[in-house]
């Protein structure tokens, strides 16, 4: 492609906010089927849609439509018991998504569920509880917990205080730890029961189709989708292609899994639970709207692309990853420090965000699956899997761009390492102690739920709330924002353009190795995951389809 080339803005139908002038359109329904669908618990699968070469796509309100349910065949599953993960719903199933025109990849995202996840989890609490939670089958929804009696006290004399006693208040999330509407106690004297609303559990293969079908939209998943409306007539055949994650086999415990797309209803009776292999109860379909241009709304698009192109601007995702080692050998408390190279030389980058997950593969993060940090399951989480991000203790960082130190000093402070985040998108509401626990300070956990109804603190309890537990220090996402003013969204030099020099990112934090007491170490290699957004654009011209991060 010629860079000295002078592509135009695209026609303010393209655009996705409203139109400031009235043109009559015909809007056309339709439900895309896929033209390849394959899918088996164990290996995971693909599916193809081809977008029909017509009018203009409205393609942030383009869905995808799909049913999960237990089991691949007749008689296999029980019915509704199963899930998705807390924070990210249906979203789970997906690790890939890739668009294609002529052959030519046009916008590819990997790691799809977890990207998806930490930009979902700073929305309002009203979005997330009264759309996504809907759309995609995440459980958002959050209560004030109202305890009786506090344990050790009585109404008359009032609190007792002590390490292992709470006040009367805690937050909690009312699809995990069941309360009764009047009062917002919890269920019973006796116990708090972790059980999901129905209309969230997956059916039985028998019961296919009546269970809960996802509705995602694609501009929710890819960027590519949210930034623009697309000219189909004007592009070559279009592809989309979603890869799945795998499920668990038919075989496999639910307390051996590391990951997983599901998780079970009931973690009192599931930890022993095989028979969790799951499937489509139907290939997915995309509900999409064209939207018919008069002749000369068309005649536009097609002048302009003729003469002197189109430039659709979008934002790109690059996936990549980098490992924090684990302590070397040696009882005792110390810094790990890491360094890594990000590359992106050439491209303007708007935002970065770094997602931290323990290893769970290696001899030693196998030591450690188990192991809880402050009552939270920041090792294997039987209700978040991977989709979350870890609090470390003592975490240090700095970003190196364009040869310069990013911060002069060192981000050590979580409020400060959330002020920049709050910099990339607005983050609108998070839980107490789900961002920053200090360090697994108790105090600051104990807003969690995280008792039964007399008080008491047990992280360990069946009949004890898990809110603490699942979601403490889950979702310490780091942020940097390189974009000058998150207005201009996409406009062309709203980032900052990388030299020849790499984007570095330097990385430390505390870790405990205690050979004699294999449960309190926490020792194991920290995976990064990187998301890297910057922008790109589709060219349209009369040569076809391209695009260009210039």
């Amino acid at each position: 492609m010629d860079s000295t080339t002078t592509y135009v803005d695209p026609p303010d139908i393209l655009r996705p906010q409203m139109l400031e002038r009235a043109v009559d359109v015909e809007v056309e329904t339709n439900i895309l089927e896929p033209v390849s669908h394959q899918y088996t618990s164990r290996d995971g699968g693909h599916t193809r849609w081809v977008f029909p070469a017509k009018a203009v796509l409205n393609a942030p309100n383009a869905a995808m439509v799909f049913e999960i349910v237990n089991g691949e065949s007749t008689g296999e599953g029980t019915d509704r018991r199963l899930a998705f993960p807390l924070m990210t719903g249906g979203v789970a199933m997906i690790r890939r998504m890739t668009v294609r025109s002529g052959g030519q990849i046009l916008s590819q995202i990997n790691e799809v569920a977890l990207y998806n996840t930490i930009k979902n989890i700073f929305k309002s609490q009203a979005y997330k509880q009264n759309v996504l939670d809907i759309r995609h089958g995440s459980q958002s929804s959050q209560k004030l917990k109202i305890l009786r009696n506090q344990s050790g006290s009585t109404p008359v004399t009032g609190y007792t205080s002590g390490a292992g006693l709470v006040g009367y208040h805690q937050i909690t999330n009312d699809d995990i730890d069941v309360q009764n509407t009047w009062g917002q106690n919890i269920i019973s004297d006796a116990n708090v029961q972790h059980l999901f609303q129905k209309n969230k559990l997956l059916r039985s293969f028998d019961n296919r189709g009546t269970g809960p079908e996802m509705s995602i939209r694609l501009g929710d998943l890819m960027n590519f989708f949210e930034d623009n409306n697309l000219p189909l007539l004007a592009m070559a055949q279009t592809e989309l292609e979603i890869e799945w994650y795998a499920g668990p086999s038919a075989t496999t415990r639910y307390d051996a899994i590391n990951s997983s797309p599901v998780i079970v209803n009931n973690l009192a009776t599931g930890g022993a639970t095989a028979g969790l292999n799951i499937g489509f109860a139907s290939p997915p379909i995309l509900t999409l709207d064209y939207i018919h241009y008069p002749e000369d709304e068309q005649a536009k698009i097609m002048n302009e692309i003729q003469s002197n192109g189109l430039r659709l601007n979008f934002k790109e995702v690059v996936t990549t990853f980098g490992v924090n080692p684990e302590k070397a050998a040696g009882d005792g408390t110390s810094t790990v420090a890491s360094n890594h190279i990000l590359g992106m030389a050439g491209k303007e980058v708007k935002k970065i965000f770094v997602v931290k997950n323990l290893d769970k593969l290696s001899a030693q993060g196998q030591v450690e699956r188990n192991n809880v940090q402050g009552g939270c399951q920041t090792h294997v989480n039987k209700y978040l899997w991977d989709n979350k991000s870890v609090q470390t203790v003592n975490e240090n960082y700095n970003f190196i761009v364009n040869n310069e130190r990013m911060y002069g000093l060192d981000i050590a402070n979580p409020s400060q390492a959330y002020n920049q985040l709050q910099q990339c998108d607005q983050v609108a509401h998070v839980l107490p102690a789900q961002y920053d626990s200090m360090n697994f300070n108790a105090d600051i956990l104990s807003l969690l739920n995280n008792t039964a109804d007399a008080g008491t603190v047990d992280n360990a309890a069946a009949d004890s709330g898990v809110t603490q537990r699942m979601l403490g220090a889950s979702m310490n996402v780091i942020g940097m924002n390189l974009d000058k003013y998150n207005e201009m969204g996409n406009a062309m030099g709203n980032g900052t353009r990388i030299g020849s020099a790499p984007i570095e990112f330097r990385y430390s934090c505390s870790k405990t190795r205690d050979a004699g007491t294999p449960a309190n170490e926490n020792s194991a290699a920290v995976n990064l995951t990187f998301f890297i957004e910057y922008r790109r654009s589709l060219v349209i011209d009369k040569f076809g389809v391209n695009v260009s991060d210039q």
